[in-house]
């Protein structure tokens, strides 16, 4: 069984419908095509390569109508196999809303990791005392027992920064550390940030004010990305009572650009060490 097996299922949904999509054009079959083979309509087969998941009886007839070869059926089989495994009882997703689950499955398991937040700290560079005031935040409000529950599951999570052989890297709009009274848990908070900056697996730029307007600002998302065969980009687009994951081919061509942009428009790791100690002395 290959590294590529070791995903979320969700994630393994994902490369199998890319995998499809990929055997079908080498085959050169539309997907009006394969909708005959399979006796469904042409949406089923974009629903298949979009990540929803296949019967084996039915990815057995697509292969033999692609004429895949063993390798190609053995891998895209296994693909299969490993996409309908279950969560493990008490695995550590399962702490987190329905919704967080596959965000959090992912966070370990990707080989990178890409994440632009424009008002807020990163969750996975939080410091404690920063999570539990922003808990504090939300309505209505939250017990003690809450907080701490809250607080101890996102520390936690941020163990997946060890992994040296995962690429993290952050944008930060400046508004992120502007919003606050300020004081000593947004002074410890920005000092974290600079340590992160030295860590050789993380980078971490901030949009100054200065840049004025530009793309893409106010509008949280991760990227993940995976080298697995083929390679996948899946988007977690935050949003106030939920998440909405992308893994369509198109949108995340889309975001992976914006990216780039906001890449281009941040300061470079150095000026943002600098910006970073400004900020801090001033509190």
């Amino acid at each position: 069984m290959t590294q590529h097996l070791q995903l979320p299922p969700a994630v393994m949904k994902v490369v199998l419908g890319n995998q499809l999509a990929r055997l079908r054009e080498l085959a050169e079959v539309t997907q009006e095509d394969a909708a005959a083979v399979l006796g469904c309509t042409q949406q089923k087969i974009a629903h298949i390569e979009g990540g929803s998941g296949i019967k084996l009886i039915e990815l057995n007839a697509l292969l033999d109508r692609y004429a895949a070869n063993e390798a190609d059926r053995a891998y895209t089989r296994d693909l299969q196999s490993e996409s309908n495994r279950r969560t493990k009882r008490g695995a550590f997703s399962t702490r987190f809303r329905q919704y967080l689950r596959l965000l959090v499955d992912m966070e370990p398991s990707c080989n990178r990791y890409f994440s632009y937040q424009a008002l807020v700290i990163p969750g996975l560079l939080q410091t404690e005392d920063y999570m539990r005031r922003n808990a504090r935040a939300w309505r209505p409000s939250l017990t003690a027992d809450e907080i701490d529950k809250y607080a101890a599951n996102r520390l936690a999570r941020q163990r997946v920064l060890e992994n040296a052989d995962q690429q993290f890297w952050f944008i930060i709009d400046e508004a992120a550390l502007r919003r606050t009274e300020g004081g000593p848990v947004m002074k410890a908070q920005i000092k974290r940030l600079v340590e992160t900056i030295d860590r050789p697996n993380v980078e971490l730029q901030v949009v100054p004010f200065g840049v004025g307007y530009y793309m893409g600002q106010g509008h949280d998302y991760t990227i993940f990305g995976y080298d697995t065969k083929p390679a996948v980009d899946i988007i977690y687009l935050e949003q106030h009572d939920g998440g909405e994951y992308v893994d369509n081919s198109k949108r995340t061509a889309r975001y992976l650009t914006l990216w780039d942009h906001q890449k281009a428009a941040a300061s470079g790791p150095e000026q943002t060490r600098r910006a970073l100690l400004g900020i801090a002395s001033s509190l």
